[in-house]
């Protein structure tokens, strides 16, 4: 019920963008008014690790299992729009992506500040996917217009706030048990499901000097964490959720834009985007196959994410 939720306030917030976006097309040609859509594809590396505790109070050991996913390759397409009525406008963006490579290490600890390591497998984690979007609003302040003989340059400061929505679909198959050295094991096929959701408050500042811009935007995230597990070698526990997650956190996104106008109507872009997030203190509880279930401590989770993306841009105005 909680994933079929999600994706219908995505498609809600997904059709509201789309009824701003026709909104604005439709009235484009009102002075002070203007829209941007924007379309684009890049590269992208995520890393995503947790770890719990043996107990609800963070003992025995203190960290007793801990999942690591490196080098997450993803092929990601990007969209986004944004309809200004003066200094104010609306902006939307989603983003969606395929692993296309990837690793996964899991272990297990019998001591203390993973000590005494009884238990480690390394798999192949080379599908899933990911998924971000994001709805805001701003509000553009002028620090200086100037023109000169050689052109003319301005910069604006933007203060932002607006909600967020992030999916990382991750799969964990091929292992290998390296401690013991037991080698490859067959049939893995496992998967976790992480999301991260919440408000956020930013701020831009956007420089232009004639046909270039350089942007940059900062967003602090309040997010809510959810992660759940299928692990599909374990008898004894259920299916198709083995386990879920969940914990308070937060999350910084900061994104880098360098466009040249190339007419007035088209823009190209380059854009670099990080993003790097943390829950931490939750709750593990885990569901066996005889219908009960158990609780422990959730210690942490982090996820970081780098993308380099090429965008073009529309203006109706």
């Amino acid at each position: 019920m909680l994933f079929r939720g999600n994706l219908r306030s995505i498609h809600l917030c997904l059709a509201a963008g789309f009824v701003l976006m026709i909104t604005g097309s439709a009235y484009s040609k009102d002075k002070g008014q203007s829209l941007d859509l924007t379309a684009g594809a890049g590269i992208r590396k995520d890393k995503l690790d947790w770890n719990i505790a043996g107990t609800t109070d963070g003992t025995s050991p203190n960290i007793l299992s801990e999942l690591q996913w490196t080098d997450l390759e993803i092929f990601q397409l990007k969209t986004a729009g944004k309809y200004s009525i003066g200094p104010a406008h609306i902006r939307g963006s989603f983003d969606f992506g395929w692993i296309v490579e990837g690793d996964n290490q899991d272990s297990d600890y019998a001591c203390d500040n993973r000590d005494c390591e009884f238990s480690r497998s390394n798999s192949k984690s080379d599908e899933g996917s990911v998924l971000d979007l994001s709805l805001g609003a701003g509000y553009t302040i002028r620090v200086f217009d100037e023109r000169t003989k050689s052109g003319k340059g301005s910069l604006d400061v933007i203060p932002m706030a607006g909600y967020s929505y992030h999916r990382q679909n991750l799969s964990i198959t091929d292992g290998v048990q390296t401690i013991p050295a037991d080698g490859p094991f067959p049939d893995l096929d496992s998967s976790y499901k992480a999301r991260w959701r919440g408000p956020w408050a930013g701020l831009g500042v956007a420089f232009k000097y004639n046909a270039l811009s350089v942007a940059w935007t900062g967003e602090y995230h309040w997010a809510d964490y959810y992660g759940e597990g299928d692990w599909n070698l374990r008898t004894d526990f259920a299916h198709p959720k083995s386990f879920e997650q969940t914990a308070d956190g937060s999350g910084f996104v900061n994104s880098l834009n360098i466009a040249y106008a190339l007419t007035e109507s088209w823009t190209l872009s380059g854009i670099f985007d990080w993003q790097n997030w943390t829950a931490e203190d939750g709750t593990d509880r885990t569901f066996f196959a005889d219908g009960s279930a158990a609780d422990t401590r959730f210690n942490e989770v982090n996820w970081e994410s780098r993308a380099v993306s090429l965008a073009a841009t529309y203006t109706f105005k």
